[in-house]
């Protein structure tokens, strides 16, 4: 019996990165040698795009500025996936038989999830 040929890892296709892009950075540095917050969530910027397979991107946890951030290690967040939440809350959130927009839905999801916290403030920007 012939075994199966192996077949070998192929690369993903090189990003083709924008200005205002949210992508995942992983430091391979910190992820090698099981550092914390290997992976990161990050805004691309536009100054230092795509100098020799490199970009300048903004982590949003911190807004440290990463200037040369290798694209190997990136992957483009996909808007859908980041408004799933919204694409599937219930439209009956209310529970009284009225039906209410998406963003309105998501909003009374979001409420009924917080009950007895404080409402977050919106992060301070210079």
């Amino acid at each position: 019996m012939q075994q199966p040929a192996i077949q070998p890892a192929t690369a993903p296709a090189p990003l083709r990165l924008a200005p205002g892009d949210y992508v995942l950075y992983r430091d391979a540095d910190r992820y090698l040698t099981s550092h914390p917050d290997h992976t990161q969530v990050c805004k691309v910027l536009p100054y230092g795009q795509h100098l020799r397979g490199r970009s300048t991107v903004q982590v949003l946890a911190t807004g440290e500025v990463l200037p040369h951030a290798p694209i190997a290690y990136m992957r483009e967040l996909d808007p859908a996936e980041l408004m799933h939440d919204i694409d599937t809350a219930p439209l009956d959130a209310l529970g009284d038989g009225r039906l209410m927009t998406a963003a309105g839905a998501w909003l009374a999801t979001q409420r009924q999830q917080n009950v007895g916290s404080p409402a977050a403030l919106p992060a301070v920007r210079d």
